[in-house]
């Protein structure tokens, strides 16, 4: 089954933008500003964000997909595309499903106010089975970062027309309002929001096509030490204790706590790999090649 992902305008479309902000914004938390006081959040940037990891959720789920509006996760080089050439795009590539990724505005666009809230929209016209996708969509929507519900609207809109798009269904996803400052800053410039948004446009496309959603296997990126976070030390846990089953081992509590009993495990894990022979390491740090090998549930 194939499915089109498209990210709404393009990195430079007059207007397409948040008021200017009161504050930097960091959309991954890394200490880096992304958008600096007095600047704006791009539409296009938080759309790809969104649209780029609803790619591998489809992807992982069994779909195929088309990307129209973007081609990779780099938002600044990409222009916007005509609406003709994205529907063009759609049909010549004979998709069933078509979702479009944007975020909505209310006002002048040049001071925040109080409208927001996700909705989804379908053609007024020509929705084919558009109207079920949509409600099992906003269905997942609705149940992640609390938000008003503005339900499913209809209107005449070129990503919504399944006549011309060639589309079973197409719909049109306005995540939050980038108008709204809560809603700009803490969904439109937040890469966590755009994960959820993806996540849970994918569960409702997989529930609509009753294809099973597939989770995301969660691998840390990092070494494993005393001050990672308490998901990744429980992760080291939870892998030792599954490899060094059944060997007399006592599995260690899964606390999220790198002590002593962790260090050990992390050794006798090692010894049984034939690693760390001169035992100059003293176990306090699990690195790539450990979490790769326990990822893989590799016991020898």
């Amino acid at each position: 089954m194939k499915i089109a992902v498209d990210a709404g305008h393009g990195y430079d479309t007059a207007g397409k933008r948040t008021p200017p902000v009161p504050t930097d914004v960091d959309f991954d938390k890394d200490g880096k500003a992304d958008v600096k006081k007095g600047e704006s959040i791009r539409e296009h940037v938080a759309a790809v964000g969104v649209a780029y990891l609803l790619v591998q959720e489809l992807k992982r789920c069994g779909f195929t997909t088309v990307m129209t509006g973007f081609n990779d996760n780099n938002p600044k080089n990409d222009a916007d595309t005509p609406l003709t050439e994205r529907q063009t795009a759609i049909r010549n590539a004979k998709c069933d499903y078509s979702v479009s990724i944007h975020y909505n505005a209310y006002g002048d666009g040049k001071t925040f106010n109080a409208a927001d809230g996700v909705e989804v929209y379908i053609h007024s016209s020509y929705s084919g089975k558009s109207e079920k996708l949509a409600k099992a969509v906003l269905k997942y929507l609705a149940q992640g970062t609390s938000q008003v519900n503005r339900g499913i609207k209809k209107s005449a809109l070129a990503m919504c027309n399944c006549n011309t798009l060639g589309t079973k269904g197409a719909i049109l996803t306005e995540l939050c309002f980038m108008t709204n400052e809560r809603e700009a800053l803490q969904m439109m410039g937040n890469s966590a929001f755009w994960k959820e948004s993806a996540q849970e446009i994918c569960k409702g496309i997989c529930e609509y096509t009753g294809v099973k959603y597939v989770s995301e296997v969660y691998i840390p990126k990092k070494t494993i030490k005393k001050s990672s976070s308490v998901k990744d030390i429980k992760w080291l846990q939870e892998k030792l204790n599954a490899v060094l089953t059944g060997e007399s081992f006592i599995p260690i509590a899964v606390d999220g706590k790198y002590g002593n009993k962790t260090r050990i495990a992390v050794l006798i894990y090692w010894e049984k790999l034939g690693w760390n022979q001169t035992g100059k390491d003293s176990g306090w740090g699990a690195g790539s090649n450990t979490i790769t090998a326990l990822s893989k549930g590799r016991k020898k």
